[in-house]
């Protein structure tokens, strides 16, 4: 199953760059999405990898508290906590970024320079099949 996301929020911690055995550039960090279910207001937190260059890119401009749209494969992963409670990692393999709300450095990594202007003031959690 293909299943592609769409998400807006903010940086939670700087990105680390890691290169594979293979020389592959790598970074990860988690993205929170401030949202509304019925009346609560809920944080969904999601785990963005980046590969390539485009990981070197993020590494360099991106840094924690910066609104970032994100858009990529979605994967969600079942694991068992040390006291046998089921969790759920939810991940992105981004594709593409753009930055957001003010807090747009040189680049943004998806090759136009424009910031994703309908993100400012709303925040955003999509999946498409």
């Amino acid at each position: 199953m293909f299943v592609q996301m769409q998400a807006f929020g903010k940086v939670e911690r700087d990105p680390e760059l890691v290169v594979t055995k293979g020389g592959i550039p790598f970074t990860e960090f988690p993205l929170a999405i401030n949202t509304k279910r019925c009346v609560q207001d809920i944080t969904v937190r999601l785990t963005c990898q980046v590969w390539g260059d485009q990981a070197e890119t993020i590494q360099r401009s991106v840094t924690k508290g910066a609104m970032l749209f994100v858009q990529g494969h979605f994967t969600p992963h079942q694991y068992t906590t040390e006291n046998g409670k089921q969790g759920l990692s939810l991940e992105v393999n981004v594709e593409r970024f753009s930055f957001a709300g003010g807090s747009k450095p040189q680049g943004n990594g998806s090759g136009d320079d424009e910031a994703c202007p309908i993100m400012d003031k709303t925040s955003l959690l999509s999946v498409e099949n």
